[in-house]
This record gives structure tokens, C-alpha cells and sequence, in this order.
């Protein structure tokens, strides 16, 4: 079966399972990873992944509410590749997670909710009784790469990824993400066809467009190049059919010194009255110092906010790379160090100052044996709404098995 017929067939079958109560059966599970894992057994075929384990706390305080929730995370990643020959490839991946606790933080709606065109995530079950617990199934990677001279064209659920500032990418426009979900590295996918030409050794051009899950279209086409050992990029395109985007990135060193500046410029190109431009401009530095200490600092103007408060921030997909915050001006600054082979530590700050919020953070990693780590994150929330303050502080322990 041709590849790009079976990735259609895959997630159509899915789509068109029967469900009950918004979930599928084990049966259905156990097809599902048939039909992910059939080019495995191909002499060029690679597996990898990780199972993590993480028991995690909230606490909020806000005025007529004081409340402890608690939460346990069993989170499980596949990642299957196929080389088939030369020219073609298939890349897959998926996520399962298995989640118990308050039923505040047990919200099966916000995890089975897809942005990419096609649904494919699921609850395999759902309960609500004492404790609640939940577990979901996603596939947020399955494309087909083709590569041969100058051309790279990927179509399926991928990864675009635009970016070149640390904390928050206006260039993004596919994948904005959220800095405070640090248990999903891979970043989510959307569902889109990419075309890359490689111009040079330096320099390629990159046209992408994708459906969200509400069937409107994102494209943009992106041009890259160093230049005197700068990247420099600029794009341009339409954002879900509603705004057209302008943008550019650099990237610079200085002596060790990097410095990386983002913008774009969303402009509405329908005639109602709300159609004043968005801005967002990210400038960010970092710099690593002789014994390995990095520090980095990062600056955000957005006037256009994200709804909501602070909180809403820990949902990514709530951000948009038009809206990366609910503050208009975001301070960022992160100190991280190996305090020895085995031990790394981190610290991180911002700061929303229209809102006057606050954000801290610490995190540990230690490595138990070689693929075997343990972490120990702390995120702290604050901020004054009138003459009421508002907090919140997660804390989290990871146990994290790499395969």
C-alpha cells in the first residue's frame, strides 16, 4: 500500500469507529496501534520513546476560595520512524496519558480537544467517581517526507516550527506554544503540507499550509539565510483565514552573546470596525559563561492580550501566536547551571507588568543511571486585581525512563 493511501485509511478508519459516551473501546486501541505500527518490522525502522511518572500539587488562593488539588501523571511517548529508501520516509508519534486526582484538574474535554484537522485524540475511558481519572490517546505526528536534491516536501501531521526566540514566537504561526507546559518537549503538530527548496548551503525557502480543527487554513511562505553569521528570516501569509501575517526573525552572536529578535504584524482583512493591527515583537539574549552557567532574559510586547488570567497561560491551546500573553509588556529571565555531571539546576522569573503578575520557578534535574532521571519543578503564580490578590503555586516530582 502506498504510504501516502495508508496514512489517509489510518486516520479515517479512526475517525469513522463507532464511539459511545465520547470513547472508544480497547479493541479499537489495539487496531489503532496496528495500523501505526505496520512499517515497524522494516529493516530501517526505528522506535523510541519515554514513560514518565509525575504525582504533582496546586494550590489557589484568591478571595472566597482556598483550595489544594492534587493530580498523578503517568505520561507514555512512541516516536516510530521508517526509512523506506532513499527518497521516502514515514515518521509517526503519539502520546498516551493516564491521569488521576481532583476532579479540577481531571478535565476530559481540554484533553481529548485536537487543534489539527483531523481528530485524533481520544478518551479510552473516563470516570467520575471518587478520585476521577481519565486516559487519553493522541497522535500529534504521522507525515510522509519526501527528499531528494534540493526539495523536502512532508505532508501529515507535523511539526513546523518557526520560531528563534526562547520563551515566546511570534513567527510561530503554526504551533504557538506554552513555555509552562515542560512536560510535552515535542511541542503539539498541525495537519499540513511543507515544501522546503534549499537554495544554498545557508539559505532555503518554505511554503506550509495547514487546516485547524474547524477546517480554516493557515499558509505562509517563509525565506531563511545567514548572512555574515546572522539568520535572518522573513514570511509572509494568512493566519485561519482571517488575518494576514507579516513577519521576520534574526539571530546574531556577538562574542558569545547571542541575540535573537522576533516580530510580526497581524492585520484583519475583513471590513469590521475591530480591525486594527496586532503587533508582537519578542527580543530576547542569552550568553554561556566558561563553567557552563547560562542566563538568558527575554522581553514581550503583544498589544494584543490573551483573554483571560494568568492561569490560562498553562493551556497552549489557548495561545495563539497572535495573542502569547494576557499582558501587553512580559519581562522573562532564566538562570540554569550543571551543578555537576549528574545535577542540573534552573531558575526563572517573569513578570506581566500590565497586569502587575508575577511568575517564578525552580526546577532540579538529577540523573539516577543512564536513562533514568528524576526532576523536582516548582511554578509559582501572583498577581493583584484591584485591591484582592490572587496566587497560585504547582509543584511537581518527575520520574522520567528514556528508551
Amino acid at each position: 500500500m502506498h504510504p501516502t493511501f495508508s496514512y489517509i485509511c489510518t486516520l479515517e478508519t479512526v475517525k469513522n469507529m463507532d464511539r459511545k459516551n465520547g470513547t472508544i473501546s480497547v479493541k479499537t486501541f489495539c487496531i489503532i496501534l496496528l495500523l501505526l505500527c505496520r512499517p515497524v518490522h522494516a529493516q530501517k525502522a526505528e522506535l523510541s520513546g519515554y514513560v514518565t511518572d509525575m504525582p504533582s500539587t496546586l494550590y489557589v488562593n484568591m478571595p472566597g476560595q482556598t483550595e489544594w488539588y492534587w493530580e498523578n501523571l503517568i505520561h507514555n511517548r512512541l516516536n516510530f520512524g521508517w526509512q523506506m529508501n532513499d527518497v521516502w520516509r514515514i515518521d509517526a508519534g503519539m502520546r498516551n496519558r493516564l491521569v488521576a486526582g481532583s476532579s479540577y484538574l481531571v478535565q476530559p474535554e481540554e484533553m481529548s480537544f485536537d487543534k489539527g484537522r483531523i481528530d485524533a485524540s481520544w478518551n479510552l475511558f473516563n470516570t467520575a467517581g471518587r478520585i476521577p481519572s481519565l486516559l487519553n490517546v493522541a497522535v500529534d505526528r504521522f507525515y510522509l517526507t519526501f527528499e531528494k536534491e534540493r526539495w523536502k516536501l512532508q505532508l501529515g501531521r507535523q511539526r513546523i516550527n518557526w520560531g528563534q526566540t526562547f520563551v515566546w514566537n511570534p513567527n510561530d504561526i503554526f504551533n504557538a506554544y506554552s513555555f509552562f507546559d515542560f512536560d510535552y518537549p515535542e511541542r503539539p503538530g498541525a495537519d499540513a503540507f511543507r515544501g522546503t527548496f534549499f537554495n544554498s548551503e545557508t539559505a532555503y525557502t518554505e511554503f506550509a499550509v495547514a487546516l485547524n480543527h474547524y477546517g480554516k487554513a493557515t499558509a505562509a511562505l517563509m525565506h531563511h539565510n545567514n548572512i555574515y553569521n546572522t539568520d535572518i528570516q522573513v514570511l509572509a501569509g494568512l493566519i485561519e483565514e482571517t488575518d494576514i501575517v507579516v513577519g521576520g526573525a534574526m539571530t546574531s552572536d556577538f562574542n558569545g552573546l547571542n541575540l535573537r529578535i522576533e516580530a510580526s504584524v497581524f492585520q484583519p482583512y475583513s471590513s469590521r470596525e475591530d480591525s486594527a493591527a496586532t503587533v508582537a515583537v519578542s527580543v530576547g539574549t542569552d550568553y554561556i559563561f566558561p563553567n557552563s552557567l547560562m542566563l538568558q532574559a527575554e522581553l514581550l510586547y503583544n498589544n494584543t492580550r490573551q483573554p483571560g488570567n494568568m492561569m490560562s497561560l498553562l493551556n497552549a491551546s489557548e495561545l495563539s501566536a497572535k495573542r502569547l500573553s494576557v499582558s501587553e509588556w512580559n519581562l522573562f529571565a532564566q538562570a540554569s547551571c550543571p551543578v555537576s555531571p549528574r545535577l542540573n539546576a534552573a531558575m526563572s522569573a517573569m513578570y506581566f507588568i500590565n497586569i502587575k503578575g508575577l511568575y517564578s520557578g525552580i526546577s532540579i534535574d538529577y540523573s539516577l543511571l543512564e536513562n533514568l532521571d528524576i526532576s523536582g519543578i516548582i511554578q509559582y503564580f501572583t498577581t493583584t486585581s484591584g485591591h484582592s490578590e490572587m496566587s497560585a503555586c504547582l509543584g511537581f516530582i518527575r520520574l522520567k525512563y528514556v528508551f
